[in-house]
């Protein structure tokens, strides 16, 4: 027997016998599927010598599983790190990763802020009462910006971008 099984049924052996024994079950036989890659690739002589790059490794070439398999291999990866005491979590799976990487998608440019408060307000399916609870503004303040007939200053309309989740540039986007 390998010596990083060993190591892993001094884990497992209690683990599975408390608790939903079928969700554990299945748990140990996704980190059992991990590890053998792992070790196929890279021999493993200890768990403790396991690390992020491995994981990083297994996900790259796992890639066509699906959310659902890969959050599931992750929490077993979760319950791994916990066992050796590793710090923090491993990294989460691929379509995670290849989110980070995409280029930022453009944000939509508005010619002025009326019409930037009300897109931003509808798309999230905000009536003017709840917009103006959530930035503690009033309503009739909501109401004249989305008309475009206010002269409110930028730090009179700061709470209602903010809970919009609109970025204000002055000049060229950067």
């Amino acid at each position: 027997m390998r010596t990083w099984a060993n190591e892993l049924s001094e884990h497992t052996h209690n683990y599975v016998r408390r608790g939903g024994k079928h969700n554990r079950q299945k748990q140990v036989a996704l980190i059992i599927d991990f590890l053998e890659y792992t070790d196929s690739h890279e021999k493993i002589t200890s768990l403790h010598r396991l690390g992020a790059r491995n994981v990083v490794n297994f996900w790259k070439a796992h890639r066509n599983l699906s959310e659902k398999t890969a959050y599931d291999y992750w929490l077993g990866l979760c319950k791994l790190w916990g066992w050796l005491g590793k710090p923090g979590k491993p990294p989460k799976p691929h379509k995670q990763f290849e989110a980070q990487e995409k280029p930022r998608q453009q944000q939509p440019i508005f010619p002025d802020i009326a019409t930037a408060l009300r897109s931003a307000r509808e798309s999230q399916s905000l009536t003017v009462l709840k917009l103006a609870n959530m930035a503690g503004c009033e309503v009739a303040l909501i109401e004249s910006l989305e008309a475009g007939k206010s002269d409110s200053l930028l730090p009179e309309i700061q709470g209602i971008l903010r809970a919009l989740n609109i970025k204000f540039y002055v000049g060229q986007q950067q």
